[in-house]
């Protein structure tokens, strides 16, 4: 958190290597236990109007930059060949970060992913999840002024006999969000997305 408040791209980095040498860890904990919590409470600071969009998006991308500078580590016992994942975002949702350390989890455990790299209109998401029928979509969230994008798109995605998982801050914000608007689960980090998705492939 102090090296992102400062803008310190070298001391992140160095906590991060600091980190993985002295437990061991594998990227997913690297990404769940220490990328994810400073980025979640860099982003509640901006929520609170405790720090500008500027010094918000100046922790993002050094986040983003460490992020893609952690080694793969694969599974031992990855998900079967062929398990397909689509992540994407709806509406006027911009944050991605996310949803490219999701991806890098899920590669790790073996699976196929489609991760979309912006938002997606909802003709154009359902266009695609039809013609390349995932397993899973991920959805991801980090503030949501209007339930109705995100309502549809899973409404839409389950019609089509898509299983649906969410995740982002408005849904750790709001714990049942996820049952609202009708997605078969919500996972708070991405070891839990890997979990999770893992139980709905064998459903």
């Amino acid at each position: 958190m102090e090296a992102l408040l400062r803008g310190d791209r070298t001391a992140a980095r160095e906590a991060a290597s600091r980190y993985v040498a002295a437990t061991g860890a594998i990227r997913a904990a690297v990404i769940a236990d220490l990328l994810q919590p400073a980025q979640h409470e860099i982003g509640e600071l901006w929520y609170r109007g405790q720090i500008g969009v500027a010094e918000e998006h100046r922790a993002t991308a050094i986040v983003e930059a460490v992020l893609e500078g952690l080694a793969p580590t694969p599974s031992s016992d990855p998900v079967a060949p062929g398990s397909r994942c689509l992540l994407a975002t709806v509406g006027t949702e911009q944050h991605r970060l996310g949803l490219r350390a999701l991806a890098l989890i899920l590669e790790d455990d073996g699976w196929s992913v489609d991760n979309m790299s912006s938002p997606l209109p909802l003709p154009e998401l359902l266009r695609h999840a039809r013609r390349e029928r995932p397993h899973v979509v991920c959805l991801s969230a980090a503030y949501l002024p209007s339930l109705r994008d995100i309502q549809l798109a899973v409404a839409a995605l389950k019609a089509e006999r898509l299983r649906v998982v969410v995740g982002g801050p408005a849904f750790i914000r709001v714990p049942l969000l996820w049952k609202r608007i009708g997605a078969d689960a919500h996972a708070g980090d991405g070891r839990i997305a890997t979990v999770l998705m893992r139980r709905l492939l064998r459903a």
